[in-house]
């Protein structure tokens, strides 16, 4: 370890209820989170603190995720592809700091990888994912029912990624689509002529890991770099012609991440292994391609995560990186600031979008609604909207329960996981193994334990799906005529809604301690779904209680009373 020591420093590593298989940090104005999920079917949200301050739980692990700010509202969404087939769009509502499912899409088959970007260039985010049916499917945006493009392979699509890709024929770079597969088939794909294009692929005659675009050559131009199953991290140029290709002695690259870690200028390749070493890579020249090993480190179980953070305190760039040993650890170069610069020129020239005939008003937020992430959420959706609860809720009462009772009861099998784990407690430790702090809950914030053939070319093809089984189901999600005006007592469901409401106002005014307008922390609460006139009525109750209070003087504004 002495040996090491030179060349990284822990930071910290935090200890996670399962296996981990992916892990993204989200931005949101100037705060960063981490987002992280895996064998335990849950998407986990972390701040800054190291605590867990909301969750999301879905059908399958959750296999990959990619962040991008979709809503254009200066705070990124999650992508997230599960392992039942659900490819979903998660969103961290701001100032409440909670997270809402706002697009799901299921299909046959494990998610694999999950992309987004303005593919199409017509300033408009497209969402893209590959899975074990053998497709690659583009969504328009995140109101699409259905997938724009399907592009179908003949093996798993294990591998997708964007980026910025100049060819030797045009001058003007491409923002090209690459995708890999389970039989070792890489593919770079353009958007041209209205629809995607194959440029070039390749037979690499092994499963491909992982995709990432960037420059290691120190060329000032992106090259492509494929982590496969036969132990070789290779590196191509645009054209698709290999230039390099890494052996990784006795393992096999699952995972990757380009990024400038020592502050040089250039960039890394960071190399997460099945047998559980981080491999980084550095490139001393310019123009070359002398890439060797610079250090390495090691769990004690196969790496599934390799991604990056920034450290407020110094603004060096960290590596974090975990697995199949149920941690995420965050290390830092200890080169960085040290190592010359190098004068890296940059070649590329990133085209402006163009907009599309129906051109997007600039600037205009994009209204969502919240969906279901789960099948237990989208039984009691179904049970809720057509008042079928209220029926169950009614009998229970008639045999002397009561309705405080069915709601707690109601609540409950809502919230409750569908695999239940034991409590863990997250603690975080530094290489010395002293407790440097402590992890919280899903549920409440900080410091509380929580639970635990043949080779086919493939055909790109406009997507018109039909209606699929179960068409009846989503349209009962749908806005439906109000009705049951006439009965006076009050729904089990609309109970539990006022409830939670309730607990939402305060914990929100805990966390803000002031919010300036009724109006505004009306619509803070409504974006997580909830009915505006309800909110209001709820508000309006915890005045009257006198939990919340309203002052008229500066600071004017709402917050809590001495309750």
């Amino acid at each position: 370890m002495s040996t090491l020591k030179k060349h990284f420093n822990v930071n910290w590593m935090f200890e996670c209820p399962d296996a981990i298989l992916t892990c993204s940090t989200l931005k949101c104005g100037d705060k960063t989170y981490i987002v992280f999920g895996g064998h335990d079917k849950t998407l986990y949200l972390m701040n800054e603190e190291l605590n867990i301050i909301d969750s999301v739980t879905f059908d399958g692990w959750v296999r990959t995720t990619h962040a991008v700010d979709i809503t254009n509202d200066g705070c990124e969404e999650i992508l997230v592809g599960a392992g039942d087939g659900n490819f979903l769009v998660v969103k961290l509502v701001k100032g409440i700091e909670k997270l809402a499912g706002i697009m799901n899409y299921k299909s046959k088959g494990k998610v694999l990888s999950v992309i987004a970007g303005d593919f199409t260039r017509d300033e408009n985010v497209e969402l893209i994912y590959g899975s074990e049916d053998k497709t690659l499917k583009i969504f328009e945006n995140i109101d699409s029912k259905e997938p724009k493009f399907t592009l179908y392979y003949d093996s798993w699509v294990t591998a997708c990624t964007l980026g910025y890709l100049k060819l030797p024929e045009v001058e003007v770079p491409i923002y090209g689509l690459l995708a890999g597969t389970k039989n070792g088939m890489l593919q770079l794909i353009e958007f041209k002529e209205k629809r995607p294009d194959i440029v070039w692929q390749k037979e690499l005659g092994s499963q491909i890991n992982t995709i990432q675009i960037g420059d290691v050559s120190n060329d000032g131009y992106h090259e492509i770099v494929v982590g496969t199953d036969d132990s070789f991290v290779r590196i191509f140029n645009s054209s698709g012609e290999e230039l390099k290709a890494i052996k990784i002695e006795d393992s096999r690259p699952i995972s990757l991440k380009i990024i400038d870690i020592d502050g040089d200028n250039a960039k890394e390749i960071i190399v997460g292994c099945a047998n559980g070493t981080l491999n980084i890579y550095h490139n001393p020249n310019i123009d070359s391609l002398d890439i060797k090993l610079k250090w390495k480190t090691s769990a004690s179980n196969s790496i599934k995560i390799v991604s990056s953070i920034i450290n407020p305190e110094d603004g060096k760039t960290n590596i974090l990186f975990g697995g199949y040993d149920r941690s995420i650890r965050c290390i830092s170069d200890l080169d960085c600031g040290e190592t010359p610069q190098l004068d890296v020129p940059n070649n590329m020239t990133i085209p402006e979008p163009q907009p599309t005939t129906v051109e997007a008003t600039p600037g205009k937020s994009i209204v969502f609604e919240t969906v279901p992430t789960n099948i237990r959420e989208y039984i009691f959706k179904y049970l809720i909207d057509n008042r079928i609860i209220e029926g169950i809720g009614a009998e229970l009462e008639k045999r002397g329960y009561l309705t405080d009772s069915v709601v707690e009861e109601f609540q409950r099998m809502i919230s409750e996981k569908a695999d239940a784990y034991n409590k863990i407690t997250y603690s975080v430790w530094s290489l010395s193994e002293e407790q440097i702090g402590e992890g919280g809950t899903v549920a409440t914030p900080p410091k509380v334990p929580a639970k635990k053939s043949k080779k086919i070319k493939p055909v790109v093809i406009e997507q018109e799906v039909p209606s699929q089984k179960g068409e009846t189901l989503i349209e009962a999600f749908k806005t439906l005529p109000e009705k049951g005006k006439e009965i006076e007592q009050k729904s089990v469901a609309d109970t539990a809604a006022e409830v939670n409401i309730k607990t939402i106002i305060i914990t929100h005014l805990e966390r803000f301690k002031l919010v300036p307008t009724k109006n505004q922390l009306i619509e803070d609460i409504a974006m997580l779904g909830y009915n505006k006139d309800m909110v209001e009525q709820q508000i309006d109750k915890l005045r009257m209680e006198g939990v919340l209070i309203y002052s008229r003087t500066d600071p004017k504004g709402w917050s809590l009373g001495d309750y």
